[in-house]
């Protein structure tokens, strides 16, 4: 009896750990699907970077970049930010990032899959949080986005550079990959120098194929014939948000919402820092936070009905009246009973149950 109650107990915590464990919330902003101009025979995006064009000043390596940090964070930023909350261990954040965005993207040619006024673009490159919303669509339809190396490679760079690693973007013959400063992460099959005066501890980010792991350069590229951009901040930049998190993530009803926010001030002074959040699509309202050291806010969302679906976003105002907004997030309110759902609670009482008694009567 008492070897069967010890294999129960096992099976019991492994089946409620596997239960428990919560899935990404994908928070959307900002406007997609984007607009285009077009001058000649280019397409030019709204920060007037040449699309079809990989080089030159208004080509868009690296300059795309920073269409999707920095002042202009959002969705993808904000997932970046997520990562880093979930994921404490920078080798699991790392490797985890990657496997995400092999595991929504597809790899495919530009000139069969991008269409400009039904002519199909020999050449076109998709900035982060582009990427970002055909991915949210893609895991809404259990699809895929098909996208080429720059594409990813911009995508993995937000996504990387929220999550607080230090990036470069990568030009290599034909192709373009991204870098990561990791000097520490032990199992890259080459560590480079891009000679920035930091040494060998940049690793390669290859996401063009679903296997690649995170540190291995691909031998076609380990003879270091490629360009790389390590990514610098903007001069007229005045905050940048390092970190963000909220608790819990999947509140209960009535249950306040803790955000906490670290905020790096560049070329300004903060003045106040505000949670803006609305409910179910209504008017939005305004929550003070509090600094609580520096660089440090904090702040809490009243809790809110069970089925509430809950959007907010942090902003910063500067003495100057600059204003910085973080990308949105988005949490629902759900009924819970000892912080499990209640399906899931009735489902393991019930197993539990069926289980004792057939301890009883064997």
């Amino acid at each position: 009896m008492k070897k069967s109650y010890q294999i129960f107990l096992i099976f019991f915590v492994s089946l409620t750990s596997s239960m428990m464990v919560k899935s990404y919330a994908y928070p959307s902003g900002g406007d997609y699907p984007p607009t285009f101009s077009k001058r000649g025979s280019y397409w030019y995006d709204e920060w007037n970077i040449n699309r079809n064009l990989y080089s030159g000043e208004a080509g868009y390596l690296p300059n795309m970049f920073y269409e999707t940090i920095d002042i202009y964070s959002d969705l993808a930023y904000s997932w970046g930010l997520e990562f880093k909350q979930r994921h404490s261990n920078r080798v699991e954040l790392a490797q985890t990032i990657l496997r995400f965005v092999q595991q929504w993207t597809i790899y495919g040619y530009d000139e069969e899959n991008v269409f400009m006024d039904g002519k199909a673009q020999v050449e076109w490159a998709w900035n982060g949080d582009e990427m970002a919303h055909m991915v949210e669509n893609a895991i809404d339809n259990t699809g895929a986005v098909i996208a080429d190396c720059e594409d990813v490679a911009f995508f993995s760079a937000t996504l990387y550079y929220s999550a607080g690693f230090d990036v470069a973007i990568v030009d290599a013959p034909s192709h373009c990959a991204l870098l990561i400063w990791f000097p520490d992460y032990p199992n890259a099959n080459t560590y480079w120098s891009i000679q920035d005066g930091r040494g060998y501890g940049w690793i390669w980010v290859e996401a063009t194929g679903k296997q690649n792991v995170v540190g291995w350069t691909p031998p076609s590229f380990d003879d270091g014939d490629f360009t790389a951009y390590p990514i610098t901040k903007e001069n007229d930049t005045v905050f940048i948000f390092e970190e963000l998190s909220y608790y819990p993530l999947e509140p209960s009803p009535m249950e306040a919402v803790q955000v906490n926010a670290k905020i790096q001030v560049l070329t300004s002074q903060i003045n106040n820092v505000y949670i803006i959040y609305s409910v179910n699509g209504g008017e939005q309202r305004i929550v003070t936070m509090t600094p609580i050291g520096l660089s440090f806010y904090e702040g809490s969302i009243p809790g809110q009905e069970e089925e509430s679906d809950v959007d907010f976003f942090v902003q910063i105002l500067g003495i100057d009246d600059e204003v910085v907004n973080s990308g949105s997030f988005v949490y629902v309110v759900k009924e819970s009973i000892f912080g499990v759902e209640p399906i899931l609670f009735y489902m393991v009482g019930g197993i539990i149950f069926i289980v004792v008694l057939l301890l009883i009567f064997t």
